[in-house]
């Protein structure tokens, strides 16, 4: 028989079918309400989701020098960005308007690459020859077109309207700005300004509802700790231009944002600098808010780059010859008051690795952006990089590769002599001559090394004049002069005298002009760097390296040797023993006439120099100088060039002084602002045909 079940098992039965019905019927109506009655809208949600990949910006490789002395690193540093997905169109203009004159209340820069000036009459920036025709061709325009062309262009493009004519030439430069780095969904990155102080941060943090589509971001920024040093050479980093990226650095990987090196070993180097950037996976539903994030490729930080350069040594360079140049211009009646500009190179003997090289005017590579204006117009144009392409006649330092000639061609030997009365008259024996050129000095009977020493225009005319324009440009180019000088960054090659130079100048060649070449003048021209190399050849009795400035690339975290300059010969003959013994005896004896402060007599070694007073014009001379020292185990080659100077022999002894004081010592020696030794200058110790420079009539010769 079977129990009867009590009332409440029942009960709880009733219950819980009728609960079971309710959230059925609930679940079946939502369901209901998910696939008909919202079924549109949640379908057009998913396919509103959508997938971004964001770089992660990689670490750039610093710049160090041979120590491990930054010249170029990396900060943490905020910058002001656009973003793409939020900056609203119609509203782009003012809040540019807003940005720019908050910037000017607070002294911040921001980035404006349109080359046009920003007040007055709208004209082209000087030497912008390139960014001029980017904008030109960015604007359909014809290669005629005038900046006001432009600007009138702009203005109508980013309808940039109810502004004066600053005001809409500074939006303009902005929107300009996005539109060469491609600021767009794809790219959806604009950098406003860079490396923004903390206190500004702050303020527009504050004021963020009234810039929607601004934003703060966190980034390594490019440092330069010693930024006065090595500008010239280390260059710096700027946004790249759209053809830049279609053309050098697409197929690289790079993002059109990305900065990239503009000139220096930030340019040469910038792939070995630039890394490679990591890649973040991100998806956004409509609203904008991140659903999910992944870093699917982790960034590679660029490697190290390690220069020839000794950073305390560059610093001392510097200072000794700034205050030769403002010694000479505190002479009010002294020769070489008018003093331009100048330039040292040093490079070690036994690689042709620079181990210095200094420009005069010069400027701080942390204010190039900010100082451009002023840096272009300076009339002594400081960003020049005189070192490597400043081009000079080489005056009596020439000398020393006629004399190499004229011992190896068997012209003259040790002792040979030339009769130097004043004036040279070989070409008397020319109908109705009147070709005289003469000598500083009455010197008598001299040979190769007396003449080197007081460097005698007569021997040399004689011996050029035997030896021939061929044949002593042969010698010339052996010892670098007119050749390429195998230095990473771009550098002149000069050129020398001769028949093809001067029908490519528009001139003539004559007979008599051989022996002008012969002392350094006519149509030679060679840089600071190839008087240095020059010096070095010598040094190492026929042996001329290239000369370069990377050392070697480590791995960014310094534990690996990536790889390295093994020196590399540019070019070898023998200077044969008793040959190179007699100029090296008339370097040495121009050497010692150097007195005073800056005596070359007293160091424990010897010292081998030759002076030059390469003539510019009939009232205009430069002074210029090459050497070597120890004479019995050479180390380093300098090369001397100063711009209507003087007394550049002066400057042997305080580089010489520098060296040895900062050569293996610790590497942070003499960096950063280190008292600079008295430059002594007060003992002007002249030699005749030397440092005394007499006015040059129309038939005299410079040294």
């Amino acid at each position: 028989m079977k129990t009867a079940k009590k009332p409440t098992e029942r009960n709880r039965l009733v219950v819980l079918s009728v609960l079971s019905a309710v959230f059925s019927v609930f679940f079946v109506l939502l369901l209901m309400s998910y696939q008909i009655v919202q079924g549109a809208e949640l379908n057009e949600q998913t396919h509103q989701m959508t997938s971004s990949k964001l770089p992660i910006k990689a670490a750039r490789g610093d710049i160090v020098d041979c120590n491990g002395v930054a010249f170029a690193e990396n900060k943490a540093g905020f910058n002001i960005v656009f973003q793409y997905a939020f900056l609203p169109r119609s509203q782009q203009n003012e809040i540019i308007r807003e940005l720019v004159e908050l910037c000017e209340e607070n002294g911040v820069e921001w980035y404006d690459p349109l080359p046009i000036t920003r007040t007055g009459t709208p004209q082209f920036l000087n030497e912008q020859e390139k960014e001029i025709a980017t904008l030109k061709k960015k604007l359909e325009l014809n290669v005629y077109a005038t900046a006001e062309n432009c600007m009138y262009y702009l203005l109508d493009t980013f309808n940039i309207e109810g502004y004066d004519d600053e005001t809409a030439r500074k939006i303009a430069g902005v929107r300009y700005g996005m539109v060469i780095s491609d600021f767009s969904i794809n790219n959806n990155q604009y950098v406003f300004a860079q490396d923004v102080p903390i206190e500004f941060i702050l303020k527009i943090k504050e004021m963020s509802h009234q810039f929607p589509g601004v934003d703060i971001v966190e980034e390594d920024i490019r440092s330069y700790p010693n930024g006065d040093l090595l500008p010239h050479v280390v260059g710096t980093i700027g946004a790249m231009y759209a053809e830049e990226y279609e053309e050098n650095y697409k197929e690289l990987g790079y993002k059109m944002n990305s900065q990239v090196g503009r000139f220096g070993i930030e340019k040469v180097m910038e792939t070995t600098l630039h890394g490679v950037d990591g890649v973040r996976a991100v998806e956004q539903n409509k609203r904008g808010d991140v659903i999910s994030e992944e870093v699917t490729q982790a960034p590679q930080s660029g490697d190290k780059v390690v220069l020839t350069v000794d950073a305390a040594f560059q610093r001392k360079v510097k200072e000794a010859l700034e205050e030769h140049i403002a010694w000479l211009r505190s002479r009010p009646n002294g020769k070489g008051n008018t003093v331009k500009a100048g330039s040292v190179v040093v490079l070690d003997v036994k690689t042709g690795g620079v181990l210095a090289m200094v420009n005069y005017p010069s400027f701080d590579i942390n204010n190039y952006f900010s100082d451009y204006t002023a840096l272009l117009n300076d009339k002594n144009n400081p960003l020049f990089n005189r070192a490597t392409d400043g081009l000079y006649r080489p005056g009596s330092t020439f000398k020393t590769a006629v004399a190499v000639g004229g011992l190896e061609e068997g012209i003259i030997n040790p002792n040979s002599t030339v009769n130097c009365q004043h004036t040279y008259y070989y070409y008397d024996i020319l109908p109705n001559n009147q070709f005289r050129p003469t000598c500083l000095g009455w010197h008598g009977q001299t040979n190769v090394s007396k003449a080197l020493t007081v460097s005698c225009n007569i021997f040399f005319y004689d011996v050029g004049r035997r030896l021939g324009i061929d044949k002593m440009n042969e010698y010339a180019g052996l010892l670098g002069l007119g050749e390429e000088t195998g230095l990473e960054i771009p550098s002149k090659k000069g050129a020398l005298s001769g028949p093809a130079r001067s029908e490519s100048l528009g001139s003539t060649w004559f007979q008599g002009n051989v022996v002008q070449a012969a002392i350094g003048q006519m149509d030679t021209s060679v840089t600071p760097l190839q008087l240095a190399i020059q010096a070095m050849t010598l040094a190492n009795k026929g042996t001329r390296y290239k000369a370069h400035i990377i050392k070697e690339v480590r791995s960014y975290d310094d534990k690996e040797v990536l790889s390295s300059t093994d020196p590399e010969i540019a070019s070898q003959f023998e200077i044969h023993p008793q040959n190179y013994q007699a100029i090296v005896e008339g370097m040495i004896g121009a050497a010692e006439k150097v007195g005073g402060s800056y005596s070359l007599s007293n160091l424990g070694y010897q010292v081998a120099i030759k002076t030059g007073s390469p003539q510019v014009d009939n009232n205009t001379t430069n002074s210029a100088l090459i050497g070597f020292a120890p004479v019995d185990n050479p180390e380093i080659a300098v090369g001397v060039m100063l711009e209507e100077g003087e007394n550049a022999n002066y400057l042997m002894r305080r580089i010489l002084d520098a060296y040895y004081s900062t050569h293996g010592k610790n590497s942070a020696y003499g960096v950063k602002g280190e008292a600079g030794e008295g430059s002594g200058e007060e003992n002007d110790d002249t030699s005749p045909g030397e440092s005394e420079n007499p006015a040059l009539g129309s038939d005299s010769q410079p040294e």
